[in-house]
């Protein structure tokens, strides 16, 4: 007795993109011209110029809406008021001792949670971090 669907699971699947192999490989394009490329001397890269972000241990990742991911919180009903920075890349210790010249406050009022990596700072100070990224460019 035969069927009369076809049996579309037996079928073979699509092979990825190259895109898809290589973003999940790692595997670098491979140019048609590796011949011609190989056989010339490539330039240095032009020097940069290296910027306050560049070099900075540390950096600080714009949220999906394009803005700092500064965010304000009040605890105790309302009488502890913070202020809490998150996604940071790097050092986070160099980014605390930073920001906390820059905000002039004392070493206390500002600390890591080393679990989340955020750090959290005593007082609404949203203008004045947000301030200080723009000025480093991070």
């Amino acid at each position: 007795m035969t069927s009369s669907t076809p049996l579309l699971f037996l079928r073979p699947m699509v092979l990825p993109r190259a895109s898809t192999i290589q973003r999940f490989l790692g595997i670098a394009k491979v140019s048609t011209n590796a011949t011609k490329a190989s056989s010339l001397p490539v330039p240095p890269p032009p020097p940069q110029a290296t910027t306050p972000a560049q070099q900075k241990p540390y950096r600080v990742t714009l949220t999906p809406s394009k803005n700092y991911p500064i965010y304000t919180l009040a605890k105790r009903g309302g009488n502890m008021k913070l202020t809490k920075l998150r996604r940071i890349e790097g050092d986070v210790n160099a980014l605390r001792n930073d920001l906390r010249q820059a905000l002039r406050v004392d070493e206390k009022e500002v600390t890591i949670n080393q679990l989340t990596k955020h750090i959290i700072v005593k007082g609404h100070k949203k203008p004045e971090i947000e301030k200080f990224l723009r000025e480093h460019h991070l």
